[in-house]
């Protein structure tokens, strides 16, 4: 389950994307994610992070965040675009456009998930 450090429940259906392909897969081909649905990408140390949204047919959210898990930048991604230079990533989030707003999420927010043991 991916929380907020108060407890707001944000997703219950995770997929880690731990692996190369799995990195550079994410969500492209999906015709559509579940409402409460989050892929959260997993590096072993924080780095400088590119996302792109080719192949995607539904626009995203994307929720960067440091090694203590505080969110660093939020950024929503229409199909076939790309963003870059976020740096300090640790991990990264994609989930349906508009859920971090609907879920009141912004920088400075901690998040809460299992990240141990993948």
């Amino acid at each position: 389950m991916l929380l907020k450090d108060d407890g707001t429940r944000i997703a219950t259906h995770i997929e880690y994307a731990t692996c190369a392909v799995s990195k550079m897969r994410g969500l492209m081909f999906r015709r559509d994610i579940p409402d409460d649905y989050a892929m959260i990408f997993v590096f072993s140390k924080p780095r400088d992070i590119s996302v792109h949204t080719l192949f995607m047919r539904f626009p995203i959210d994307v929720i960067f965040l440091n090694k203590d898990k505080i969110i660093i930048n939020i950024v929503r991604m229409d199909p076939w675009t790309g963003y870059r230079h976020i740096r300090g990533v640790a991990y990264f989030i994609e989930m349906n456009a508009g859920t971090g707003e609907s879920c009141g999420l912004a920088c400075g927010n901690r998040l809460v998930f299992d990240s141990d043991g993948i």
